[in-house]
């Protein structure tokens, strides 16, 4: 069984939120819409484990999520990250984008991992983030 995780965290997030005065440390559009969309990608996937985020208090501007046996499904996985990203180039027309990073490994041999963000398929998924924003943002990064 191989485990299947998303990163996601948003783009110019800062910038965006100083321009329009959002605030910064509860939720705003942005972060507020993150947290929505997190949690319905949480529950639309079984056994999915939030390893970082949502986060209602203060919105969420960047998630971990690990979905265990989740390459029995990684097209719904992938076309659900689409729909994400699409939603935020449609809905802050550009002005707010995602970046998101996927990564498929083995599954952790024990639930503590998952909340340690110890396995490889997190690893990975953070290291396609990271790429992710390497290449400018708004973009959707698969290692594995």
């Amino acid at each position: 069984m191989r485990s299947v995780a998303v990163a996601g965290d948003l783009d110019r997030f800062g910038e965006v939120v100083e321009e329009r005065g959002w605030p910064e440390y509860s939720p705003n559009p942005a972060t507020g819409l993150l947290t929505e969309l997190v949690e319905r990608f949480l529950t639309k996937f079984p056994g999915a484990v939030a390893v970082k985020g949502p986060d209602r208090e203060r919105g969420t501007e960047e998630f971990v999520v690990e979905i265990p046996g989740g390459d029995a499904f990684l097209d719904e996985i992938l076309e659900e990250c689409e729909r994400i990203r699409r939603r935020f180039e449609r809905e802050f027309k550009g002005e707010v984008t995602i970046s998101l990073g996927v990564g498929v490994g083995p599954a952790p041999s024990d639930r503590r991992s998952f909340r340690e963000a110890e396995s490889p398929a997190v690893r990975r998924a953070l290291e396609a983030l990271r790429e992710a924003k390497r290449r400018g943002g708004n973009t959707i990064v698969v290692r594995g």
